[in-house]
Parts: C-alpha cells; structure tokens; sequence
C-alpha cells in the first residue's frame, strides 16, 4: 500500500531510538511514541525503514491529518515499517526484498497499535491497484520481490498513484477510414531518458476538436517513427515532432 505520510528511518541501538529523514536530518522529538516503542524491540540494533502516517477511521492514511498530529497531537501518528536495512550489527541491503521483510515481521510486535508491519501481496498488481484505488486509498507501491535495497525509486520500484491523470507527448496520429479527420493519437512517455510508448487515445474529440488538432499537428508531421511501437497498433501512423503534451 501507498501512505501519504513523512518517509522516515527508524534506528534503534544502545536501548535508544532515534528517526531520520530520507535527507538525514533528525526527526526524533517529531515523533515521541513511535521511538517508545521502537525503543522496546527485542534486539541489539536495527535501522528500519518506513512511512510516518496519520490513519483515519477507514483505514486511510491523511497528510493533512499527519500535519494537525505533529503540532499538536504526536501520540495519534503510527509508524508503518515496509523494510530492513540492519539488524544487530549485519547489513540486509544485499538481501532479497522478501527475505529482509521477513526478518522485520519476525521482530515487530504483534497488533502493536503505533509500530505496524507493512504487508504486502505477491503478483495480482492491476488488481489490487484497482481495488485499493476504488477504496479512496493513495495508490501502491510495486517492488521486485527478490530486489536489494535501494533507497532511491529506480527500476526495481515503482510508485503508482490512484490518480487516473499524466502528462503525454503526442508523437503522432492514426488514419481514419470513416470522414473523422483521424482515428487516434499516438502517445509516448519519458522513461529515463528516452521516449516510450504509451498507447492511443481516440475518444472524446468532437469534429471541431479534431481538425483544430490536424491543424496544429501538420506541421510536426516527420517520416521516421517516434517511437518504438508495436505495428499492428501504429498501422499506417502519421509520425510526429515530439514538441506537444497532452493532459
């Protein structure tokens, strides 16, 4: 699960317990019951990584509610552990998401009010997406099972918001075999660094609509592809500049 929340770093050693954001700065007298209870685990030493949230009586986490908690009401904040980067005195980074996950499961509390354990769901990605999105919930979080650690989003995870809404470079169009002045737009995304492509969109637009955009495309028009795409989807495609961006 996504949380709106403050992402923070728990380290716990020498019966104290300190919070670090993702920067280094220390947070600890920002968050009073989340470092009690740290400060009770039965180990040695542990460096815990989490989101600092707000919980409402539905299950969701608030931002704005986190914000209210830490002026005024700092024992309402709960602490959702989602991975392990240390335990007593041994690095876990190398180690396998799912097997770091574990050992943080193995020495969090059970049903423990302010220290909650961030469970997860193996495979069933759209689904859960579409689940979690039709509960008002924030979104997931989706990460290579058998990834190391990185802190970092990268490859190996991504964020996905429920928020149906994305900014895409029209880089070219389809050919209609009706009077409509084109069947649909090509779109592509940035993705480190270069163009990929991100589908079609070919509803909505009303005959005024389309020749205003024929309009502004022509000129953009270009023979090599824009992107890579499969052909059967780009059949006969009128490739474009990649200079506009639709909402």
């Amino acid at each position: 699960m996504k949380y709106d929340g403050y992402r923070i770093l728990v380290a716990v050693g020498g019966g104290e317990a300190r919070a670090y954001t993702r920067s280094g700065l220390d947070w600890s007298s920002r968050f009073p019951s989340v470092l009690s209870e740290a400060r009770k685990l039965k180990v040695r030493s542990a460096l815990i990584d989490g989101e600092a949230v707000v919980v409402d009586a539905e299950g969701r986490s608030n931002f704005q509610a986190l914000q209210n908690a830490l002026k005024g009401a700092p024992a309402t904040i709960d602490f959702y552990a989602f991975d392990l980067l240390q335990l007593d005195g041994e690095d876990l980074t190398r180690l396998p998401l799912v097997e770091r996950k574990a050992k943080l499961e193995a020495i969090l509390p059970a049903k423990n009010p302010v220290l909650r354990y961030s469970d997860h769901i193996l495979g069933r990605g759209e689904e859960l997406l579409d689940r979690f999105c039709a509960a008002g919930l924030e979104g997931v979080i989706s990460k290579l099972a058998d990834s190391s650690y990185v802190a970092a989003r990268g490859a190996s995870w991504l964020k996905i918001k429920c928020i149906r809404r994305q900014e895409f470079v029209i880089v070219g169009w389809t050919p209609s075999d009706k009077v409509r002045a084109f069947r649909s737009l090509i779109l592509g995304v940035h993705d480190r660094g270069k163009l990929r492509y991100a589908g079609k969109v070919g509803t909505g637009f009303d005959t005024a609509e389309l020749l205003r955009l024929l309009k502004i495309m022509a000129p953009l028009e270009q023979k090599a592809a824009t992107v890579d795409a499969p052909r059967a989807e780009v059949r006969g495609a009128h490739w474009l500049r990649p200079k506009l961006v639709a909402e």
